[in-house]
């Protein structure tokens, strides 16, 4: 029986299309949530975002589906996976991370690129999807609900 980062690297091997070197990372980015998620260096709110990515990566409801785009719907998942690491390193350092990670540049380089390249990559997608992966931090979840509604969001302007 293969394993889910196997099944991940089946489907982008042959993958030669629009940003083919961003896509490339996603079973390293599955290989690395899968170790981290049975880490007990990692505390309770770290494995619930490091989970969270993980479902991205097999939810049928994410912003790019590969069931729709092939091996490029996998660069949502990236950037989703990309943020996770960016926030748990933000806590505990990029020590824990490193350890899990295959990948030939490390983690925080691929990660950093993977957010900094974020509207290039995905456009409007890159957003959303950290909005359906549940991964983005409240206030910024509030912050961009504010763009819509202020007062959905709970946000009482001063006046």
């Amino acid at each position: 029986m293969r394993d889910f980062a196997q099944v991940v690297r089946d489907n982008v091997s042959e993958y030669r299309g629009l940003f083919s070197s961003a896509v490339k990372w996603a079973p390293i980015f599955v290989a690395t949530l899968m170790a981290l998620s049975q880490d007990p260096r990692l505390q309770p709110r770290h494995r619930t975002w490091v989970n969270a990515a993980l479902a991205y990566f097999v939810s049928p409801d994410d912003a790019v589906p590969e069931e729709e785009y092939g091996a490029y719907g996998y660069l949502d998942d990236n950037l989703v996976s990309a943020y996770v690491l960016e926030r748990i390193a933000r806590d505990i350092g990029w020590r824990v991370i490193e350890d899990a990670w295959s990948g030939e540049i490390t983690a925080r380089r691929v990660a950093r690129e993977m957010l900094e390249r974020e509207t290039e990559l995905l456009g409007h997608f890159g957003q959303e999807a950290l909005q359906r992966a549940g991964v983005l931090e409240e206030r910024a979840r509030r912050w961009a609900d504010a763009q819509e509604s202020p007062e959905a969001a709970g946000i009482v302007w001063p006046g």
